[in-house]
């Protein structure tokens, strides 16, 4: 079967809106159930063998941690689904996408390099109010944040070209 991209593309914005809205109901729910709890505390925080007393300090301002980092990847994801929405109507070369997609680029970017300041603040927070000796601090740097700053970078890199092409398409429109 062949996928018809025609019908694809209007469905991409809100679909991107709606992951959007998932990732940080997602994060809340993972924070605020123990099950999720303990999985944030071993991954995310990149606490593996540690013992660890999750309180609710430890919970409220990991949550917040996490929720601000995540606002980042929701504001990129946002402005992806703005140039999605511009793509559907035709309007390839319209200002406003290069735009979205700069925005989109920089978000990767910012959230990419804050990844290893967020795991940090993380492991502190959650370890914070634990007994003496059992307090971690854990700098960590991701394969994945590398390539999220890269993809980033190449969208931003990608926004200038499509707004160079929309100056050179209003250019010829202007000449004919």
């Amino acid at each position: 079967m062949k996928l018809h991209h025609s019908r694809l593309k209007h469905w991409l914005a809100p679909l991107a809106q709606v992951i959007a809205v998932l990732l940080l109901l997602s994060n809340t729910l993972l924070w605020w159930l123990p099950d999720g709890q303990a999985l944030i505390v071993k991954h995310f925080a990149t606490l593996t063998h540690e013992t660890i007393q999750v309180t609710p300090f430890a919970v409220g301002v990991g949550w917040g941690i996490a929720t601000l980092h995540l606002l980042i990847m929701v504001f990129g994801i946002w402005a992806m689904a703005s140039v999605f929405r511009l793509l559907a109507q035709g309007d390839y070369f319209h200002a406003n996408v290069a735009l979205q997609l700069r925005r989109f680029g920089l978000a990767l970017v910012v959230f990419g390099i804050t990844g290893p300041l967020v795991r940090l603040l993380m492991v502190l927070a959650v370890t914070l109010e634990n007994p003496a000796g059992h307090q971690a601090i854990a700098l960590s740097l991701e394969m994945n944040d590398v390539l999220v700053v890269l993809i980033g970078a190449l969208m931003v890199m990608l926004a200038h070209a499509l707004q160079a092409a929309a100056a050179i398409a209003e250019d010829n429109r202007q000449i004919v």
